[in-house]
């Protein structure tokens, strides 16, 4: 039973890697299709979830965890794109500003 859970961990760990990077990469590289594909990396982790759950070998504090991380995830990725750009966006308006102040003396 230990084995199957460190199975399903190791397997929900790397998934929400592989979602990001592959959601991160879609957006980055405006390529639509590669977005679509990391959607089933976050539906491996979720299953990978569902599966260390559904053992019954874990606590109530670790079953509840488990859940919060997998449902949380999910939504990761896209927050962390939308602070990213918002972020950088801000930051190159300042540069710009800088930049044309200076030009303009």
């Amino acid at each position: 039973m230990v084995g199957r859970i460190m199975a399903l961990g190791f397997t929900f760990v790397l998934s929400a890697g592989l979602y990001a990077m592959f959601y991160a990469f879609g957006r980055l590289f405006e390529k639509p299709w590669l977005v679509r594909f990391s959607y089933l990396f976050a539906l491996a982790q979720a299953l990978a979830a569902l599966g260390m759950i559904a053992t019954g070998y874990l606590d109530a504090f670790w079953v509840k965890l488990i859940a919060f991380s997998a449902v949380a995830y999910l939504f990761i990725p896209q927050g962390m794109w939308w602070v990213v750009t918002t972020f950088h966006q801000a930051e190159e308006h300042d540069h710009e500003e800088v930049f044309h102040g200076y030009s303009s003396r």
